[in-house]
This record gives structure tokens, C-alpha cells and sequence, in this order.
């Protein structure tokens, strides 16, 4: 059995929503055990190609594995990087404006919180890791012995949106002085016996902490935000991007650059004046069209088979198509 299956959240709504045709170039910037990107594949054909993006070595050595007749065709390419490298990557092989469809799934994978060596699970025991790309110097470790009081107090509260985080903190601070923190399970029970909720809750209650720490150490937020700045500069005419996200920190980045992408200068206009005829031609040069006004969410039935599920928005963009020159 493979280390890194993964059962891919809201799969046929992504891959349906990118409208994708044979021969397209398609992107997925987290190609993880490859569950989207199989389904890609499919829909792009022989004369298609997809460039595939992870940071993790256990997933690429796995897309490898899965994928070694695509590979060898030239209709697949595994590139190990992150995918705020994008553009870069993009700008490298000539194909920047150029990509039809693409996607991103993002946080951490089910492969990621099965493996307790790799440190992401309260419930799994394990190093305090928490690293995508083993190769990084900061780890969980490193955040929870070494970060001030200030700089902690900050994470749990802004990635985690703990509300007791300063007691956690307090509680953290008194057991480093003693012992440095080495494995999950430990840092997850000294949770556990700081903080009390008046109501019965079916999550753990290192939940938040361990979300804050996993994004302070892969620098989920800014890596987000640099994918969304990469759009524009990446798809081409009527191409399609579909983002998955899993908490309301990823979903406010999505939603509010979508909007602002989809709006263009509108917001610059006062609406109870005419609009002039500069005004209205800024307007027309608006570049993108949200596909929904709101986020697909899972099917019941997708709910209660993968639990991970329940948290998934995907959104997703187009960019106007544009009349060819004469």
C-alpha cells in the first residue's frame, strides 16, 4: 500500500469546474497522491500536458511511482517546488499566460496527518515537525522551544484564532524551562490540561494550535498569497483557476483576491454619479468573471464518507475571454 494515498476533497467538482478540453495545458499546484491531477489527465488527453507542483519528497516520489507512463509520454511533469515558485517556474519553460486550468487543494494532505513521523497530528505520536519540505530548517520544534512569548501569543491567536491562547502560552513557557519540547503527543496533552470549554466539543483542543503552528512553518498564508498574485500573469484567455481551502483564513484570502480580480477598478467609481466614458472603458477592460458568486461546498454523501471534507470551499475564476485581433 502506498504511503501517500489520499482521497481528494470535492475531486469531480474541481476538475468539472475548470472546464477542460482535450489538448489544454493545466496546472495543479498540489498535486499531493495525485488524486486531481489523475482525474486532469483524463480530461486533457495525449496532446494535453499537465505540470504538477508539490513541495513534499514522499509526494513527488509517489507521483512518480503512479505516473511513470505519463511521465515518459512528456503529457506529466512533477515539479518539486512550492507553489509560490509559479510564475517563476512558468517563466522558465515559455508558458506564462498560457495555462488553461488550474487548481490547488490547500493545507495539509490526509498522507501528511496519517504518518506520525511527520509530526502534524495531535492524535499520532511523533516528532513536533510539522515540515512540508523536510529539507526547511524551521520546524514545530523550533517555533514552540525557541519563539518568544509575544510571537507565540500572536500565532495562536492570528492562525489560530485560539481564544485562549494566552494560557496556553503561559503553560508552554513554564514546561520549556524545564524540558523542550520534543513530540506531539506532548505538546498536545499540556493543551489538553490547560484549557476547559463550557461546551462538549468533537475537536481536540489542540486543534487550533496545531493549525497555527503547521501554517507558521510552512509559510502557508504568504505562499497563498503569492499563487494569487501569480493568476493573472499565468492563464490564458477563458482559462479557469479552482482553489480549495479548509479554514476561514485560506478561504478570506481566496475569496476577497477573486473579488478584487473580478471587479477590477469598479470600486474606484462612485455609483451615485454618471459614469464617464474613461470610467465605463476601465470597466470594460476588467480581465475576470467569478464562476459563482459563492463557495461549492461537499455533497452530503462526500461529507460522511471523508470527514476532512466538511471544512472544503472551492472557488473558482475565469479570465474573460478575449476577441482575437483581425
Amino acid at each position: 500500500m502506498s504511503i501517500f494515498e489520499h482521497a481528494s476533497v470535492l475531486r469531480a467538482e474541481l476538475v468539472d469546474s475548470l472546464n477542460i478540453k482535450p489538448g489544454d495545458l493545466a496546472v495543479d499546484c498540489t498535486a499531493g497522491g495525485g488524486g486531481h491531477t489523475a482525474e486532469i489527465l483524463g480530461r486533457i488527453g495525449p496532446q494535453g500536458r499537465v505540470l504538477a507542483f508539490d513541495r513534499d519528497h514522499w509526494a513527488v516520489e509517489e507521483l512518480g511511482r503512479r505516473f511513470s507512463s505519463e511521465l515518459a509520454r512528456g503529457q506529466l511533469e512533477i515539479i518539486q517546488a512550492p507553489f509560490s515558485q509559479l510564475e517563476t517556474e512558468l517563466g522558465r519553460r515559455g508558458l506564462l499566460g498560457k495555462v488553461h486550468a488550474l487548481c490547488a487543494d490547500i493545507g495539509v494532505s490526509s498522507p501528511q496527518l496519517d504518518q506520525g513521523q511527520r509530526g502534524f497530528s495531535f492524535n499520532k505520536d511523533g516528532p513536533l515537525d510539522m515540515r512540508m519540505d523536510q529539507n526547511q530548517a524551521l520546524s514545530a520544534a523550533t517555533v514552540v522551544n525557541t519563539y518568544s512569548p509575544s510571537d507565540l501569543l500572536r500565532i495562536f491567536r492570528e492562525y489560530g484564532e485560539e481564544p485562549q491562547a494566552r494560557p496556553i502560552v503561559r503553560a508552554l513557557l513554564k514546561q520549556r524551562e524545564t524540558k523542550p519540547f520534543t513530540s506531539t503527543l506532548e505538546l498536545a496533552d499540556l493543551i489538553s490540561r490547560t484549557i476547559h470549554y463550557k461546551e462538549r466539543s468533537r475537536k481536540h483542543p489542540a486543534t487550533k494550535v496545531f493549525q497555527a503552528l503547521r501554517i507558521e512553518v510552512n509559510g502557508e498564508l504568504e505562499e497563498l498569497q503569492a499563487l494569487l498574485q501569480s493568476l493573472p500573469k499565468a492563464l490564458v484567455s477563458s482559462g479557469r483557476a479552482a482553489i480549495i481551502s479548509f479554514h476561514s483564513l485560506e478561504d478570506r484570502l481566496v475569496k476577497h483576491s477573486f473579488r478584487k480580480l473580478a471587479e477590477g477598478e469598479r470600486e474606484k467609481i462612485n455609483r451615485h454619479l454618471p459614469v464617464t466614458a474613461s470610467e465605463l472603458a476601465r470597466l470594460e477592460a476588467r480581465q475576470f468573471n467569478l464562476i459563482k458568486p459563492f463557495p461549492i461546498i461537499a455533497t452530503e454523501e462526500e461529507q460522511a464518507t471523508n470527514p476532512r471534507s466538511r471544512s472544503a470551499k472551492l472557488r473558482v475564476i475565469e479570465r474573460i475571454p478575449q476577441e482575437e485581433p483581425l
